[in-house]
């Protein structure tokens, strides 16, 4: 047979820290949308400039 658990109480303390913020995120303000616009522009301009190597190489 099973021993029987003694019942038992957790007691949760109150922090001494009065300034309780979270750290800010290794993101940051980061702007997602501008990063897109600026990552499709520079693709845009790479396969422009490959496109115009291509043809001056024939």
């Amino acid at each position: 047979m099973r021993a029987q658990s003694k019942p038992f109480v957790v007691e949760i303390k109150t922090s001494r820290r009065t300034d309780r913020r979270q750290s800010e995120s290794i993101w940051g303000n980061l702007d997602l949308s501008a990063v897109a616009e600026e990552v499709a522009e520079d693709a845009k301009h790479s396969v422009t400039t490959v496109t115009t190597d291509a043809k001056s190489v024939r």
